[in-house]
């Protein structure tokens, strides 16, 4: 607790501007409420009134948003430090927010205003509401060269109507150039034979002349067959083997990062996956054709940033697809927006505050966050059908059942809990199919013909080089994709065993397992206790909400306080166990 009282001495300031204090600015009441087991707490305060010189500061402020002012719409700094004669001094830094509660009263000579907190979170995720990735795009904060290329293909799933059209066509081409091939050698073997049998006369050489010009003949039709075997590949190998392509994607940190910047704080997180994972949105782009139905242009994602159409084009959509994949939370400190898992050592380590020792003579369980069934889950696309053929890692299920029970129909376990993380995961192309296996076999005939005659083509390699890159059975598709690279542009071979449903529950959502790490969900809940408090707890417990009690990790759940009192009245809960009878199915549906 703080050694400041309502004694202290205390200086106010506006603009940096001392001024007269608010009216019974010891009455005001703070309420602080940790929603969503935040760090961080969403701040109730109420409004400030302000007299005299105070009054005319503010208005000016307003006022001079018609002449060279900002205005209205941006909070007037407030601060209200108290300090005593031991030099002890505790800072309330705040915004005065003319949107929220504004009241002039000119008889009276006052005006009343709510007030935001400096650093709030609160404050951080309503500004972000309003804006989009198109707009952080447009100004410049996010450019071209935040964009990674991801190779891709485009491979239907089932083609053997494919592979029978491209079997007959070539199968009659190669073997067309094969008799040629047989004709061409029979008749130079005549040259050859008639040159070293036959005499010189007239005859005899006319017979000569006219085998040669058969053998050249057919060499010209060898060549010209020979030609348009490679003609008609490349056309086939473009029909049915469409070529490879890049989409445009975005790392997940680049995304977190842009935002924080634009509003003015650093980013900081430790999670790795931000910097491994890209976002690739939704592709609404069609090739382009010519006359003859050829691609003549290939068209991936055309910006890095999500589409318009994706769940994430708003930023706070985003920063929830963020949140949801790892669990995680966000504070502000020191200018910085931190953004780590619930279960980062973080949390306790940075934490300041203690309770005092006071009477708890009430308490209760979190019985209602337990869920029998608990439901990681990526999406599929229809559009893709590989994100259903390859379904494995797409969904987690973790299933909480008694290990004991007397009657199953007294049962008190109820309720499903879903985290969707709104986005598919990609498959990658890992072998050819059989179509390309067909033709490449092909190809390597065509490759050494087209070496043969002095235009050597690379078809083999080409094929080849489609192993290793993002596949999807069309290039429309419907849902934004976390596309796992290592940091790269392309998927590792154990792409999906390091991302994935599963992988994302052991690392970051077992944490509110009732049963994993020593049944480390359980906990047990105080409310409504009087507590010692002052300003150097409210400023404690608004940067981090965390603390140990009795050796036990402990964290405040809501705090009432008014300013000029030396009381609050907490809310908290304790990581303790309560029941042992508890047992965990896991399911990795394929």
């Amino acid at each position: 607790m703080s050694d400041l009282s309502i004694n202290s001495e205390a200086r106010f300031l506006l603009d940096g501007v001392k001024q007269n204090a608010p009216l019974e600015w010891e009455d005001i009441k703070i309420v602080a409420d940790y929603q969503n087991n935040s760090i961080q707490p969403s701040l109730a305060i109420e409004e400030f009134s302000f007299p005299l010189e105070s009054r005319d500061s503010i208005n000016k402020w307003i006022s001079d948003g018609l002449s060279n002012g900002v205005g209205i719409f941006e909070g007037m700094p407030f601060q209200l430090t108290l300090f005593n004669n031991q030099q002890v001094e505790e800072d309330f830094k705040a915004f005065l927010d003319f949107t929220n509660g504004y009241k002039d009263f000119p008889q009276d000579g006052k005006v009343d205003v709510s007030v935001i907190k400096d650093d709030s979170l609160d404050n951080f995720f309503e500004q972000v509401e309003g804006i989009t990735y198109g707009y952080l795009e447009s100004i410049g904060v996010i450019t071209s060269a935040d964009y990674v290329k991801v190779p891709y293909l485009v491979e239907k799933k089932f083609n053997m109507f494919e592979i029978l059209m491209s079997s007959v066509v070539l199968y009659l081409m190669v073997k067309e150039l094969a008799e040629g091939v047989e004709k061409l050698a029979n008749a130079i073997a005549d040259v050859v034979g008639l040159s070293l049998f036959i005499g010189t006369g007239s005859t005899a050489l006319g017979v000569v002349v006219m085998t040669i010009l058969k053998a050249i003949l057919i060499l010209a039709y060898v060549a010209i067959l020979a030609l348009a075997v490679v003609e008609l590949s490349k056309t086939l190998f473009e029909t049915l083997l469409p070529r490879k392509r890049d989409h445009l994607a975005i790392p997940l940190r680049t995304l977190l990062k842009s935002v924080c910047t634009h509003f003015g704080y650093g980013f900081v997180s430790p999670i790795n996956f931000l910097d491994e994972v890209l976002f690739l949105p939704s592709n609404p782009n069609t090739d382009e054709k010519t006359l003859a139905g050829f691609i003549s242009v290939t068209k991936g994602t055309q910006s890095g940033i999500p589409n318009v159409f994706d769940y994430g084009y708003k930023c706070n959509e985003l920063f929830t697809i963020a949140k949801d994949l790892f669990n995680a939370k966000f504070t502000i400190v020191n200018g910085e927006v931190h953004f780590r898992s619930r279960n980062d050592p973080y949390w306790l380590q940075q934490s300041t505050w203690s309770l005092p020792d006071v009477l708890l003579d009430t308490k209760q369980y979190n019985t209602e966050e337990i869920k029998p069934e608990r439901l990681l889950t990526f999406r599929i696309d229809q559009q893709d059908e590989w994100t259903i053929d390859n379904y494995l890692g797409t969904a987690y299920e973790i299933r909480t059942t008694q290990l004991t029970t007397i009657r199953k129909r007294a049962v008190l376990l109820k309720g499903l809990e879903e985290v969707n993380f709104e986005t598919a995961l990609p498959s990658r192309k890992n072998e050819l199919n059989a179509l390309e296996k067909f033709l490449k076999e092909v190809a390597g005939v065509v490759d050494d013909l087209t070496d043969f005659f002095g235009k050597p083509t690379n078809f083999t390699q080409q094929i080849k080089g489609r192993v290793g890159v993002l596949k999807q059975s069309t290039n429309w598709h419907t849902v934004p994709k976390l596309v796992y690279t290592g940091g790269g542009s392309k998927l590792p071979v154990d792409y999906r065993d390091k991302w994935n449903a599963k992988i994302l529950y052991d690392l970051y959502h077992s944490e509110k397992s009732f049963v994993l790490n020593n049944f480390q969900g359980q906990k047990t809940y105080y409310k409504g206790v009087s507590i010692p408090f002052g300003f150097e707890d409210y400023k404690k417990l608004t940067i981090n909400s965390y603390f140990y009690f009795k050796g036990k990790q402990a964290k405040i759940i809501k705090f009432e306080w008014t300013i000029g009192r030396d009381k609050a009245i907490i809310d908290f809960w304790v990581r303790e166990p309560y029941t042992y009878n508890l047992s965990e199915t896991y399911i990795n549906p394929s």
